[in-house]
């Protein structure tokens, strides 16, 4: 990475929202450093940060091509199902919960990117606007200008949360090796123990007992194929189940706290939710009752 790349990651906000096209801030950076990219693309520093870029680079300033209002993500915990897609998309790991528990946003860690906002199963993630003219809100202490503070902030906790990802990776794969490693040896000691017996039961060369295994082995392939299946179609499920269970609850807040709009849209998604619960009993009513009347 060049001094020139240097100085200019420097000058980007680091919420790391990928609006310019990027994977993040430091790959803009660099791509502007190769004069592959305009000086415009950065959303959230809007003309400010276009501004400082052209002049550092020598350029004419152009018109931002989009300007990021500043909001902070905002989870709806009546509503979240607690999937962790969000977590996973944080870049400065801004938000606490665990798997199937409620989720919430640390507020003054949030760059507002709203990456957060599109995985999430439930739409139960909004953005807020805050008045603030830089985000995060939390600041580093060496940085005496407050837009360089917020940027070298959320800089500190994107590394973090790139180097909390390699670790876990590296934890994870150490964790598999060790399990598989385990798994082989105890299948080297069985297939150790076993050797003597098969030696003294059966000739040298069987060609019956091949066909056996050929056939073990395809059918074990065919049941994991099964298996697996069976399990994404079993999570499938469960977060479609979720998913509905999200939508009501969303639908019972709004008739009760929501403005008229919303309590009307509430009223037709509730009636067209209890008609089709009361179809549902009725015909498990009736196939019960035609199990009955089978002889």
């Amino acid at each position: 990475m060049t001094a020139t790349a240097q100085g200019l990651n420097r000058l980007l906000p680091q919420t790391q929202c990928r609006e310019c096209g990027y994977e993040g801030c430091l790959p803009y950076a660099e791509a502007l450093a190769r004069d592959e990219a305009p000086v415009n693309l950065c959303a959230p520093g809007g003309e400010t940060v276009m501004l400082d870029i052209a002049n550092l680079l020598g350029k004419p300033p152009l018109t931002p091509a989009k300007i990021q209002p500043k909001a902070l993500a905002w989870i709806d915990e009546a509503v979240c199902i607690g999937c962790t897609a969000c977590i996973r998309a944080c870049p400065v790991d801004a938000i606490m919960g665990a798997h199937k528990l409620m989720h919430t946003v640390i507020k003054d860690e949030c760059t507002g990117c709203g990456l957060c906002v599109t995985p999430c199963p439930v739409d139960c993630i909004y953005m807020q606007p805050v008045k603030s003219d830089f985000l995060p809100l939390a600041r580093a202490a060496y940085e005496s200008e407050a837009r360089f503070a917020a940027a070298e902030h959320a800089k500190n906790r994107f590394e973090w949360h790139e180097a909390r990802k390699a670790r876990d990776a590296a934890e994870r794969k150490a964790k598999l090796a060790e399990r598989e490693a385990a798994t082989k040896a105890k299948l080297q000691a069985a297939a150790e123990a076993a050797q003597p017996v098969e030696a003294a039961a059966k000739p040298a060369f069987d060609p019956m007992d091949l066909i056996a295994k050929a056939m073990a082995r395809a059918q074990e392939q065919q049941t994991q194929l099964t298996t697996a299946h069976n399990h994404e179609d079993f999570k499938a499920k469960q977060v479609e189940e979720a998913r509905q269970r999200a939508v009501l609850r969303r639908a019972q807040r709004d008739m009760k706290y929501g403005n008229e709009e919303e309590k009307a849209a509430a009223l037709v998604y509730l009636r067209q939710y209890k008609a089709e619960q009361e179809a549902k009993k009725s015909a498990k009513r009736k196939a019960k009752q035609m199990r009955a009347q089978q002889p």
